[in-house]
């Protein structure tokens, strides 16, 4: 019955395991082995090359571990668990994933003892400095403790109950701009080979490529000409590479792009901006959508915009440095589309057109939502991206 769907107590008491074939057996027996038994050599083979499933020996693998890994994967909802031997072993393996030498974690003082210590001695000796601050002051400084990309858990997530869904507390930034508005405008894919070693796969995306005409040349020359434009209205524009500065800040931030989709049918061109950022990203998007619109007489392809747009790496600041900061109003425009003539065509004789009515969306959204609104508060975002709602199991 792969279809069906078990209860929570049902999960609880068999999942992850089958009865035993030989014996019928239903409950799960405690495997005292440390070593399995292999078909073949090239059963074996297969196995520590990691192309079969299997067990080969009880200290990476073992039945019963396994079925209780599936097991708690299935009560989560998860798509695969790990078990370790203790609390500790556990917290390393899932920091460590996290946090690598010359990271920051900002922690609670208030730590049960033993992960305090682990922090404070075990970590600093790997490079990871924390920095300890009490939960229950209002004063304490919070937003100073928080490095670039640095974030305060408010609320527990789903290990405080199966409801709960959390919530991070970002700070306002430090070096939020004084002086003059402040615009970034990145032209897609230009230097991306020139990225640091957590953006390195982005090295080989090099754009889109049609008859000659490179993604990356538009960009940079329609950036340049937003940048003109803007400057002369007293703007101050950065023209950004594929790597942002870490935890970058301005006003706005728009990311230039052109799609293809391989043979020349789609047309339009297209938008986005991440989640867990800022309030204003959809004023943003409007407001450039609808200058971009008018101007180009182009149709808006909703249709084809993808998680990839939505998952920007630039919006990314939960997991990447060399991202926005979460206050920074930020949008991805797909300009249209390399593969077909027409988009191509405008995109090559008329970037000006296309300059124009992307600063004149920008000068509105700069207009209509002054600085001290962005930066007016630290922001209350989920503590995990949203994922596609799925069926409640019943029993």
């Amino acid at each position: 019955m792969p279809d069906r769907k078990f209860g929570f107590d049902t999960l609880c008491l068999h999942a992850g395991q089958i009865p035993d074939a030989a014996t019928g057996a239903r409950a799960l027996p405690i495997y005292q082995t440390t070593s399995f038994v292999f078909d073949s050599v090239d059963h074996a083979a297969s196995l520590f090359n990691l192309q079969t499933f299997g067990n080969v020996y009880s200290r990476i693998s073992n039945p019963t571990v396994c079925a209780l890994e599936e097991r708690v994967a299935a009560l989560e909802g998860g798509r695969a668990a790990l078990a370790a031997a203790t609390g500790m072993a556990a917290q390393t393996a899932a920091l460590l994933t996290l946090a690598k030498n010359g990271d920051h974690i900002v922690a609670a003082r208030t730590l049960y003892g033993g992960t305090y210590t682990q922090f404070a001695v075990t970590f600093a000796e790997l490079g990871i400095d924390t920095t300890f601050v009490d939960p229950d002051d209002p004063d304490d400084p919070w937003s100073a403790a928080a490095p670039p990309g640095g974030v305060i858990v408010q609320t527990p997530g789903p290990s405080a109950g199966p409801n709960a869904t959390g919530t991070l507390r970002v700070p306002v930034p430090k070096n939020v701009p004084t002086g003059p508005r402040r615009v970034a405008i990145q032209a897609g894919h230009w230097k991306s080979d020139e990225t640091p070693d957590e953006l390195r796969r982005l090295i080989p995306q090099t754009g889109a490529e049609w008859e000659g005409v490179t993604e990356v040349e538009i960009n940079l020359d329609v950036a340049q000409r937003i940048g003109v434009i803007l400057n002369s209205k007293g703007i101050v524009v950065d023209i950004l590479p594929t790597t942002i500065p870490v935890g970058y800040v301005a006003d706005a931030f728009v990311a230039l792009h052109a799609d293809s989709d391989g043979v020349g049918v789609n047309s339009g061109f297209k938008m986005a901006h991440g989640a867990r950022r800022g309030p204003y990203e959809d004023a943003l998007l409007n407001d450039i959508k609808d200058s971009f619109g008018a101007a180009t007489r182009l149709e808006y392809d909703g249709t084809h915009i993808t998680s990839a747009m939505r998952g920007y790496f630039a919006f990314n600041w939960s997991r990447y440095q060399h991202a926005l900061a979460a206050h920074t109003p930020a949008v991805i425009l797909e300009m249209g589309y390399l593969s077909n003539d027409d988009d191509r065509a405008l995109m090559l004789d008329k970037p000006d057109v296309l300059a124009s009515a992307i600063a004149d969306g920008v000068l509105k959204f700069l207009n209509d939502t002054p600085r001290s609104k962005i930066f007016g508060q630290d922001l209350v975002v989920p503590a995990f991206p949203s994922r596609p709602s799925r069926q409640s199991p019943s029993p």
